[in-house]
């Protein structure tokens, strides 16, 4: 089935095109939902203010460019929505981060509950699992609330915020689903569930959470892709080879033949291995990018 689509894409285009009045009536219909959010994270109207105009400036920044990804297939209200919780992502992980953790929980709930709540009905869809549903969104919310809302404040600025908590999130599903006790899961029914990528089951509703978080995957993808070629460009033409035919065998290759292709002496392929895997190793085993893409797939 198609998504179904809203009639707010013409306002959005009107705004683009920077024709008159139009951002004044986008505006009108995003500030109640964006002063909810900014309240939530602040305690004086100055500082509400001084957040709220960070907000609209995100919003209006490189010819409103955060607002070419829209598509029509959700409110233009739960669109800026998502847009404006990464733009206050930083005033978010600063609460978390000094002590007031209370407070940050509450507007965290708020920012993404619903997300939250739709991720674990796709996975676990139907009128039998409605009681596992309720368990997995409490065990998913002590998870993310242990160790001082580590899981939180391990955000490391690659990506989106908002994309990166959803990636938190469907992992904690798929450790809840996988426990062997306590969610009245059958193994066959875990299998089933575990083989299943809750974003491309179809839906009447295309939810504006899951394109975001497959443009979050696949931007993740590519930037630990990107550290992969320049690790390897780093190697010296002899190592680059050495890879290269050992990536393309389908099978381990002895070091015999591989010495006869690569035309290097066997005790030099030995070395060769030992440099390759050191220096891939160094370059990328601690690096941002792909940290997330592990923590991704």
């Amino acid at each position: 089935m198609t998504p179904k689509m809203h009639n707010d894409k013409p306002l959005v285009r009107a705004v683009l095109e920077g024709q008159a009045l139009a951002w004044t009536r986008f505006k009108d219909r995003i500030e109640d939902g964006l002063w909810t959010m900014v309240g939530l994270l602040t305690s004086n109207q100055m500082d509400a203010r001084a957040v709220f105009n960070k907000v609209i400036d995100g919003l209006c920044a490189e010819n409103y460019s955060r607002l070419r990804h829209y598509d029509g297939s959700c409110r233009v209200e739960a669109y800026v929505a998502l847009v404006a919780r990464d733009l206050l992502a930083p005033d978010l992980l600063r609460l978390f981060r000094s002590g007031c953790g209370e407070e940050a929980w509450v507007a965290f709930e708020y920012f993404f509950a619903k997300d939250m709540r739709r991720i674990i009905f796709r996975r676990l869809s139907g009128p039998d699992y409605g009681e596992a549903r309720r368990d997995a969104y409490q065990e998913i919310c002590l998870a993310l609330v242990a160790d001082n809302f580590r899981r939180l404040t391990a955000y490391q600025e690659i990506g989106s915020f908002g994309g990166y908590v959803l990636h938190v999130v469907d992992r904690l599903l798929i450790d809840f689903i996988r426990k062997p006790t306590g969610q009245n899961l059958s193994g066959s029914t875990r299998t089933q569930l575990l083989s299943e990528e809750w974003e491309n089951i179809p839906s009447p509703d295309l939810s504006p959470e899951a394109a975001l978080l497959a443009r979050e995957r696949e931007g993740v993808l590519s930037s630990a892709g990107e550290v992969l070629r320049q690790a390897v460009g780093r190697l010296s033409p002899n190592e680059q080879l050495y890879l290269q035919v050992t990536l393309a065998s389908e099978q381990p290759m002895p070091a015999r033949e591989m010495a006869r292709r690569i035309c290097r002496p066997v005790s030099e392929v030995y070395k060769l291995k030992q440099r390759v895997l050191a220096h891939l190793h160094r370059l990328m085993d601690h690096h941002p990018s792909v940290k997330m893409w592990r923590a991704c797939a």
